[in-house]
């Protein structure tokens, strides 16, 4: 009798009474109103995904509504929106678009509106800051959540990205075997963790043959061309030469492939009986005509695998940040 009884609907106040705060502040959380302290915030949306309770919608969410926001001024997600979205288009569903600052409050508020659209799933794209809040509403209405980013960071959310370190030491992999003694990075601006995990790529290269990585012959510069030309001069001139570099960007692919190919270095460089070798990541047509060999992630494979994680989650699985379907490998030399 007991096991055929209908199931109690969770209601506002249970939430409250498990949460420990007003009925009154739950509806301010729910309804996104209010000065609410960002513990009791938690605390209200812990109590919903405890208690399975259900909020209803003023839109009936649509398993055919997408929402994806974008922070402002970010050129990883500049690139990354069309490719994501005509992936999304090709799965059958349709697309909502938001910018955002990096700010909590702003990123809140764009996830707020889409959730009040009916969406049924969010994209999170660059690294919006503060993602704890914005995950525990998407669980609390069982929405699908993901983030895309160009390297690994600390998001509450399973964020999407390339696999930076591999691509670099698949590189420096091919470079070794090619029997190069001397490796250097160009490029990147020190507080870059992309630079850094592919730093971290190449030692770990470096290490299986028995060698050390030397930090004189790692050279940070802005993106522009006009500094990574001559930070390609710089390192040039560094003592042990390198004999291969790995570039952090076309830029500064195409900035030390003039560099080495200028009159004073090209006869400089002729004295030795190797020239240097370039590599670079990143995807670049101009780059692929001049025949430079580059390594990259494409933005397409990340829109794919994006795509792929909604969908699995949108048929009930569950993502964790840990999961190893979230790093997209590097393409082969192009």
């Amino acid at each position: 009798m007991t096991d055929n009884a209908p199931r109690r609907k969770i209601t506002q106040q249970d939430v409250a009474r498990l949460a420990g705060v007003s009925v009154a502040a739950v509806s301010l959380v729910l309804g996104g109103k209010g000065r609410i302290s960002p513990a009791s915030v938690s605390r209200v949306y812990q109590a919903i995904d405890a208690l399975g309770y259900q909020q209803k919608n003023t839109v009936d969410p649509s398993p055919d509504i997408i929402g994806i926001i974008q922070p402002y001024h970010c050129a990883f997600s500049r690139e990354l929106l069309p490719p994501l979205s005509q992936a999304l288009q090709a799965a059958g569903k349709s697309v909502m678009l938001m910018y955002s600052d990096l700010t909590d409050g702003a990123l809140l508020a764009a996830s707020d509106h889409l959730l009040k659209q009916g969406v049924q799933g969010l994209v999170l794209c660059g690294q919006l800051g503060h993602t704890t809040k914005v995950r525990l509403r998407t669980q609390a209405r069982r929405i699908a959540l993901i983030s895309v980013a160009a390297h690994l960071g600390a998001e509450a959310v399973p964020a999407v990205r390339p696999d930076n370190a591999q691509a670099a030491q698949w590189a420096a992999d091919s470079l070794l075997n090619e029997n190069h003694q001397t490796l250097a990075y160009l490029g990147g601006e020190n507080n870059s963790l992309v630079r850094a995990e592919r730093l971290g790529g190449l030692s770990v290269a470096l290490g299986k043959v028995g060698r050390a990585f030397n930090p004189a012959l790692s050279i940070a510069c802005a993106e522009s061309f006009d500094a990574a030309s001559f930070a390609a001069s710089q390192l040039l001139k560094n003592t042990p030469r390198p004999s291969a570099v790995l570039c952090d960007n076309p830029t500064v692919l195409k900035a030390a492939h003039q560099v080495l190919n200028s009159g004073n270095q090209a006869s400089k460089w002729r004295l030795f009986s190797r020239s240097v070798v370039l590599i670079g990541f990143g995807e670049c047509a101009e780059s692929q005509t001049m025949g430079l060999t580059q390594i990259s992630t494409p933005v397409a494979d990340l829109a794919a695998r994006t795509v792929e994680c909604l969908l699995w989650q949108l048929n009930g699985e569950t993502l964790l940040a840990n999961d190893p379907r979230l790093m997209v490998a590097p393409r082969p030399f192009a």
